[in-house]
């Protein structure tokens, strides 16, 4: 061990003294494509802005461009050519130690020139479907890395969107426009995919660490409405991600260590393949490895590994071809025991895993046709087993909750896109689901004294989907975006046919006007339909089997306005109208399934509910130029429903208002020839409190569990603020670079009470707090 520790340093201390002297230069490269096509473009220029003496690059035969001794550091380029639209790149980061390399799309212009490039440029933010016209916001890598409280995790990033609100207590849970996180889809390679996130049961949608590492995710787009025709099973908001593809010229190397992990991540040219490449991540927790080293020793060691990878495979005259995968496992075991340590009250040992395979395939049909295919295996599950005392200090510990859920999915997906001509595209698809699973779950009735079996399937359901829009962009200052999608859920016959349309109207380069609406519905986790309780008569029967679609219909009115340069104003109003909602069947409950955000409810459903999220958010976005970047937004709304009952109540997530302040700024330390930059940043976030019915002290001691009172959801919670601050200090010189940093959360240590719940132990009622101050220290070498 000593020997290897040895070799390792000597090879830190070489990478590191050899490229002193060296100048600080990269290579930035990439490919330049139709945006609707995927056809090379060929003679398109692309120029580092600024430069002199001028950079810059024509690409070839296959699209192909390359920019050699571009300084490191931030980085703005101008993509052109003749009948396409330009492309500015700003803020684009260059590694010393990893060549930029770039997918880029043009998209072909209506105003046809013979000899006069395109003026028209694409907004900053903007994501790549340019099916999705409002609600919609790209999330770069680049982004989470500097944005205080990113963490590196998308999941937190989306936070300081307009209308978005982070988990208090921890999670990377998402709650958008005062929906339930669990109407959040999650989408891999153009594929809907299990949660990606460690300690995650099914039905769930966040977790406190996300299984995909920043290393290998690509930019990603997230959608909080109004959604393009192609999305669907979904009501809430939309995680449209990608993998990034691997160098396929040089092998680099990423290692990291710090709070969340130790990783590796590999990359490089595959032998014998044109143009192919591999990308290739594994992480482990870093608590789990210093636990095992004997360095710390307390209960709860949260222990979780996690991989990804991603293998691009041109071909001649086959397309492209890529094999992917990410996955991902997790465990705790937790003691509860009295102050002394020496009594034994409980124990519980949970586990969970994920994990995608899955192929793509892209093949050019014509000049203006391709094809977009994809087929995936995934599969992911839990268990957990709880146990605890009869009487404080009594042993043996009795289980009092045993689960154990299994879930493995085969998905098939494909997409047909034509451009017609350059006014005129349509995109048409199907996708094909089909689950098995296995689900048990044992739970003890402390008023019974019983333990009740809720749980107990082994069974299969198909899910198909398809859908069809159109684009049709009539001058240069309109477009139109219009399309269907039909979901049908063969479990219990449940269909729907949603119609969506997407209006923008731009009369000048700086000011633009958007309006969507259409409908949506999405599927409930499967635990929820076949949940099972007991009849009158003693028979077991699962009251949720032939529950619908949970549906609802999105209206969405925009304004876009830059400001300067740099500065961009963006403003929506929006109104959702829930129906065919959840609902308990029975006199007077105001239980409404849209009210949780996990696990499921053996109460019997009817879809009879109704509600609305109703609200207007704004931004101003400062973009990263002259070393600084800043985001204000400001969300006010609304969130209520109607139960059974036919009384209107507050939802858990109407939180009234969502606020968030961020500021960051890079600092070029030492002569300027120096490649060493310190990065500060700072970001405000308040959001209202989440609204609760309170509990009945009494009746909970009476039945030595928590018992709900009335009237129900008439707690609103306290405001919830805290402070986020991240400072790192990069070093870079030719083919290596060092970064130190720390991202702490909750600087400020704000402990205000998220959520209350009866202890059966304490006798009492607790409140669960937020997050407390978590530093989040990592160092990162690239070479």
């Amino acid at each position: 061990m000593h020997q290897i520790r040895s070799s390792l340093l000597s090879l830190l201390l070489l990478l590191a003294s050899s490229t002193l002297a060296q100048s600080t230069t990269q290579t930035v490269r990439g490919t330049i494509t139709d945006a609707d096509t995927r056809q090379p473009l060929i003679g398109a220029t692309v120029l580092l802005a600024g430069s002199d003496p001028l950079i810059g690059a024509t690409t070839d035969l296959d699209g192909r461009f390359a920019l050699s001794n571009v300084p490191v550091g931030r980085i703005a380029l101008q993509v052109r050519m003749l009948g396409y639209e330009e492309q500015n790149m700003a803020n684009l980061l260059v590694n010393s130690a990893k060549e930029l390399v770039l997918d880029l799309r043009l998209q072909e212009s209506i105003v046809k020139l013979d000899a006069v490039e395109i003026s028209g440029k694409k907004g900053r933010g903007e994501v790549r479907n340019d099916m999705a016209v409002l609600s919609a916001r790209t999330i770069s890598v680049e982004e989470t890395s500097r944005i205080a409280g990113g963490i590196n995790d998308p999941a937190r990033m989306v936070t300081v969107f307009p209308g978005v609100a982070g988990d208090p207590t921890g999670n990377n849970t998402i709650i958008v426009r005062g929906n339930s996180p669990k109407g959040v889809l999650w989408r891999l390679e153009g594929m809907e995919i299990p949660n990606p996130n460690h300690f995650a049961d099914d039905g769930t949608t966040g977790g406190p660490i996300n299984v995909l590492n920043s290393d290998v995710v690509d930019n990603s787009d997230f959608y909080t409405g109004a959604f393009a025709a192609e999305y669907g099973n979904v009501t809430s908001a939309v995680f449209d991600m990608k993998l990034r593809d691997g160098n396929d010229r040089t092998r680099e190397y990423t290692l990291k260590a710090g709070v969340l992990g130790t990783d590796l991540t590999a990359e490089g040219p595959l032998p014998g393949v044109q143009g192919g490449s591999y990308l290739a991540n594994y992480r482990y927790s870093t608590l789990s490895l210093l636990d095992q080293a004997g360095i710390v020793d307390y209960q709860g060691v949260p222990k979780y590994t996690d991989a990804a990878f991603k293998l691009k495979l041109p071909t001649a005259k086959a397309g492209t071809f890529s094999l992917f995968g990410i996955g991902g496992r997790s465990s705790i075991l937790q003691e509860e025991k009295g102050i002394s340590g020496d009594s034994l009250f409980a124990r519980s040992d949970y586990g969970s895993r994920m994990g995608v395979v899955g192929l793509t395939h892209t093949q050019l049909l014509s000049a203006n046709t391709f094809l977009y295919t994809t087929v995936s295996l995934s599969g992911n599950g839990s268990g957990v087993v709880f146990k605890e005392t009869d009487a404080p200090g009594e042993l043996p510990l009795v289980t009092r909750e045993e689960s154990d859920m299994r879930r493995t999915t085969y998905r098939a997906t494909s997409t047909l896109n034509t451009r017609l001509n350059a006014n005129h595209k349509l995109r048409t698809g199907v996708i094909v689901s089909h689950d098995r699973f296995r689900m048990l779950v044992d739970s003890w009735d402390r008023e019974q004294q019983a333990t009740l079996r809720e749980l107990d399937h082994d069974g299969s359901a198909t899910t198909l989907q398809a859908f069809s829009s159109w684009k049709w962009r009539w001058s240069e200052q309109w477009s139109l975006t219009s399309g269907v999608h039909f979901l049908h859920y063969a479990l219990n016959g449940s269909s729907s046919i949603e119609p969506r349309a997407a209006l923008r109207y731009q009369p000048s380069t700086v000011r633009a006007f958007t309006l969507g609406a259409g409908l949506h519905s999405r599927t409930e986790s499967i635990m929820t339909y076949f949940a099972q309780s007991t009849d009158a008569e003693g028979r077991t029967i699962t009251p949720n089997r032939n529950l619908g679609l949970t549906r609802a219909m999105h209206a969405v009115f925009g304004y876009e306005q830059m400001l300067a340069e740099d500065v961009q104003l963006k403003a929506e109003a929006y109104y959702q109208y829930l129906y065919a909602q959840p609902v308990e069947d029975a006199p007077g409950s105001a239980f409404w399934l849209g009210n949780t955000q996990e696990w499921f409810t053996t109460k019997p459903l009817v879809s009879t509910g109704t509600g609305y999220n109703a609200g207007v958010e704004a931004s101003i976005e400062k973009f990263f130029t002259r070393g600084w970047h800043a985001l204000a937004t400001a969300s006010v709304f609304e969130s209520r429903y109607r139960a059974d009952d036919g009384s209107w109540y507050n939802a858990r997530f109407n939180l009234g208002f969502v606020g968030n302040a961020l500021v960051g700024k890079e600092w070029k330390v030492g002569a300027a020839t120096k490649n060493k930059v310190l990065t500060t940043g700072v970001r405000y976030s308040l959001m209202g409190g989440q609204w609760n019915t309170p509990i009945d002290l009494e009746a909970s001691r009476a039945a030595g569990t928590h018992k709900e009172g009335s009237p129900a959801m008439s707690i609103k919670g306290d405001p919830i603020g805290k402070l986020d601050v991240v400072l790192a200090y990069r070093v870079g010189r030719a083919k290596v670079s060092h970064e130190f940093k720390a991202d702490v959360q909750n600087a400020l240590n704000t402990q205000t009470p998220v959520y209350h719940y009866y202890s059966s132990r304490q006798d009492r009622i607790e409140a669960v707090n937020q997050l407390a101050i978590l530093p989040v220290i990592g160092y990162t070498l690239r070479f």
